[in-house]
């Protein structure tokens, strides 16, 4: 068996490059038990300790999953904790009450999770809590707790369907004819939806949406940085009603922000010649 302590110090020595920031001087050091700061001081005899203690229990026979896996959880919990770092605000001192169960119960959950990308989601989550309390619920760990790496890759492909921040057309999940090489493209289907839906990460069920529009305005279909205006085409027609949609749920919005979806000129092209909004024209550049 490969020596469990190297991954464990070597987490510690990287942190030592942040160990006065906020977070680490706040929460981490509690949590360690220890000053992760004075690891540059105390360094060699710190890694010798941790090794000898390694070796003692190998020779006393007590080397088993329990002591591994603790090694491993704090070398997870360090390794999020220097990534969760460069996300803090400057020079923030906020000191997380201790009735905060997200954010608590998140760091004890970034312990389980070595994947580096999935480290990097959590990192950023713990990061926005810290910088503002009651950023997240419950409901959103309870949703971490159960992506792992390829449904967060999974999600980041659906989302780059997303028109106005937060909806995703039905239509596209019928396959007609005219998605068909798109949606392939991007790889996802229905069962896709679902597998997020599953994960409360979009809502269960499509949806409808009206807006009332009295002073006759037109109306903008935003897809990243572009825009789709449609004008209304029916003087007497005194509201817009969309497509029916997917959308997002609270704990999707929130995740969405820490991922990276990338946007499609051919969905662009696509909605530019198959969104339709009863008596409203799409507007030509």
């Amino acid at each position: 068996m490969a020596d469990p302590t190297l991954a464990l110090t070597t987490a510690i020595e990287n942190a030592t490059k942040v160990a006065n920031t906020p977070l680490f001087t706040t929460v981490i050091d509690k949590v360690t038990g220890f000053k992760i700061s004075q690891w540059a001081a105390e360094g060699e005899v710190r890694k010798k300790q941790i090794h000898d203690e390694y070796e003692d229990s190998k020779k006393m026979g007590i080397v088993g999953i329990q002591y591994v896996s603790a090694l491993r959880s704090s070398t997870n919990l360090i390794n999020t904790a220097i990534k969760s770092s460069q996300y803090i605000e400057p020079n923030k001192t906020n000191e997380i009450e201790m009735d905060n169960d997200f954010f608590w119960n998140t760091v004890e959950h970034s312990k389980n999770v070595s994947n580096e990308e999935m480290q990097d989601l959590i990192a950023k989550i713990i990061a926005g809590e810290y910088n503002f309390p009651g950023t997240y619920s419950m409901s959103t760990l309870q949703t971490i707790k159960m992506l792992d790496k390829n449904e967060i890759e999974l999600f980041e492909r659906v989302c780059c369907l997303l028109i106005n921040e937060d909806q995703i057309p039905q239509e596209l999940f019928s396959l007609p004819e005219d998605a068909k090489d798109l949606m392939k493209n991007i790889n996802i289907d229905f069962e896709s939806l679902q597998t997020l839906q599953s994960l409360g990460l979009f809502l269960p069920n499509d949806m409808t949406r009206s807006i009332q529009n009295p002073e006759k305005k037109n109306f903008k279909l935003v897809y990243f940085d572009k825009n789709i205006l449609f004008v209304p085409e029916n003087e007497n027609y005194l509201k817009i009603e969309m497509q029916n949609f997917y959308g997002l749920s609270k704990v999707g919005k929130q995740i969405l922000k820490h991922v990276k979806p990338k946007y499609n000129e051919k969905y662009f092209i696509w909605l530019k010649e198959n969104y339709k909004i009863p008596n409203y024209k799409l507007k030509e550049e």
